[in-house]
């Protein structure tokens, strides 16, 4: 099976880029070209909090062989002399032989030959090129974008609906909602299906600090009975979400609905590396991201969007490259 066989979102990355340091600052507006267009694209910099504490040996060989449809192997005489670089093409290298496909998308600074790749594969010279015409050519490479399983990578819609402007700020935000899609990758479907429910019809009121919602009412949304929202919602604790009752509004039970209670849902990023934001807590931008999703569709296809981690609405360049 070769890549153009796989669906997209069976990747993390659209792209990883694979260079000597000495190159750094040209394949830096690179990797920023791409990240503006909305694609995903693995760049060192770009993942200082999420490499932090990692065994890079043992990830970076997960990167260039497994994370992205596509590696950029930007060859040159630096880049055939160094330690890491190798690592990073021979695991690179093993993937392009195992799909039998064009994995590796060369591009040359310079005439050196770089081990293991053959004359007869196609590299792009990079003289006279501009980052941001190689981000182009890169973009074209990729192909139409996905929509499922997708976060963009410059959430730029979220960062305004948060009124965050600080870049640092904006840096912080953006690895919260990663860890927020990424707890909700890891839940099953019928776990995914009741956090969307309590989200879009919680009371707001209170919203988004306090996201509360009563059993019985949302028994009537989804036909799930409260035994079963409580063990779906206990299930999803180790994720970082908490659950807790408490008596209906007004601290008094109905005598017709003597059972009812409120349901009480709460989300905490406990990262280690990714420090809190003072004015915006973890709840409102796991809100704000599924109101975010949600935005352009009718009831019907938004919670499609959900269910298929479609989160194309959290940034301008995705947002408007979608079709809605």
């Amino acid at each position: 099976m070769t890549d153009d066989d796989l669906p997209a979102s069976d990747f993390e990355f659209d792209v990883c880029l694979s260079f000597a340091g000495e190159q750094r600052a040209y394949v830096e507006e690179v990797a920023t070209h791409l990240r503006e267009k909305g694609i995903r694209v693995f760049f060192d910099d770009f993942e200082r909090a999420d490499l932090w504490g990692k065994d890079l040996y043992e990830h970076l060989a997960y990167i260039y062989s497994r994370a992205a449809r596509y590696c950029v192997l930007f060859a040159s005489k630096e880049y055939a002399e160094k330690v890491w670089t190798s690592h990073e093409r021979r695991n690179a290298q093993a993937r392009a032989l195992e799909d039998h496909g064009d994995y590796v998308l060369p591009a040359r600074f310079d005439d050196t030959e770089i081990p293991g790749l053959r004359d007869t594969i196609k590299y792009e010279p990079l003289d006279g090129v501009s980052p941001g015409e190689l981000a182009s050519l890169i973009e074209k490479k990729i192909g139409p974008r996905q929509t499922e399983n997708f976060l963009p990578p410059q959430p730029d819609r979220l960062f305004e609906a948060l009124g965050i402007e600080d870049q640092e700020k904006q840096e912080i935000a953006s690895a919260k909602a990663g860890k927020f899609f990424s707890m909700l990758q890891r839940m099953s479907s019928d776990e995914r299906s009741i956090v969307f429910a309590v989200f879009k019809n919680a009371c707001p009121a209170e919203l988004p600090e306090n996201v509360h919602i009563s059993a019985d009412y949302l028994r009537r949304t989804t036909g799930v009975p409260p035994v079963e929202q409580k063990a779906l919602l206990a299930a999803i604790r180790p994720l970082g979400f908490g659950c807790s009752t408490r008596e209906p509004d007004g601290g008094h039970k109905d005598e017709l609905l003597p059972d009812d209670e409120m349901l009480v849902l709460t989300w905490d990023d406990m990262s280690v590396g990714i420090p809190p934001l003072k004015d915006v807590g973890d709840l409102e931008i796991a809100d704000e991201m599924l109101r975010l999703a949600c935005e352009p569709y009718c009831s019907a296809c938004a919670e499609k969007a959900l269910m298929t981690l479609n989160f194309t609405g959290l940034s301008t360049a995705t947002f408007q490259a979608d079709d809605h």
